[in-house]
């Protein structure tokens, strides 16, 4: 499968992690001595409680929570989980929610270390890999679907559209290219917050990324 350009990262985390992380001037990992005591997650608690305990079968190795998560494309199955309030998920309105935004040449520019996946990295099918190479493993045609769905002829399309890339131990805040918000008024809260930090970067509004 064809690898596209240039590969995008997505993040989509609450508006009120953002202080610590322009704070601290880096994406932390949960397992980072430096982590947001007062993180505010937005998914499936137990599922995160779960899968941290998970080995990563590559390397750099470790677990789950020594890695700072991204996905490949946008409209997460999580983030519809997230503002329908599904499935032990608090609901929470759009405008709370924001994607980081980065890319893979950037993270090589940084020379972070990495792993992604071919699918949901919890799930028992997907496999594992930290060399560029088997980037065209991923579905790139998955990653990037607006609906995802699960039928009988693709009933593991859920899974691949959930492929992620793991960044090992923190990201430099350099590193987030853009802040992608729901509306106006979200953007011009992450301004006011920018001021704050004398931080710049690109934000656009993109309602089209949220369900």
């Amino acid at each position: 499968m064809k690898i596209p350009d240039t590969i995008y990262l997505f993040r989509i985390t609450h508006m009120d992690n953002l202080n610590h992380l322009f704070s601290e001037g880096m994406l932390t990992c949960p397992n980072h001595p430096a982590k947001d005591e007062n993180y505010f997650n937005i998914g499936d608690q137990t599922l995160i409680e779960s899968r941290n305990k998970k080995q990563i079968p590559v390397k750099p190795g470790g677990y789950f929570d020594d890695y700072v998560a991204f996905y490949f494309g946008n409209r997460p199955p999580m983030l519809y989980n997230i503002q329908q309030g599904f499935k032990n998920v608090i609901r929470r309105q759009p405008r709370e929610i924001v994607y980081l935004v980065t890319s893979f040449p950037a993270v090589k520019e940084a020379e972070l270390s990495f792993v992604f996946t071919d699918g949901h990295a919890y799930h028992n099918f997907t496999q594992f890999f930290n060399h560029e190479s088997d980037l065209k493993l991923v579905d790139w045609n998955a990653v990037n679907l607006k609906r995802w769905d699960e039928t009988e002829d693709d009933p593991d399309r859920k899974r691949r559209k959930q492929a992620e890339f793991l960044i090992y131990k923190e990201a430099p805040l350099e590193l987030i290219r853009a802040i992608i918000v729901y509306d106006d008024a979200a953007k011009k809260q992450i301004l006011s917050i920018f001021e704050q930090y004398d931080f710049e970067c690109n934000v656009l509004v993109k309602t089209n990324w949220y369900y």
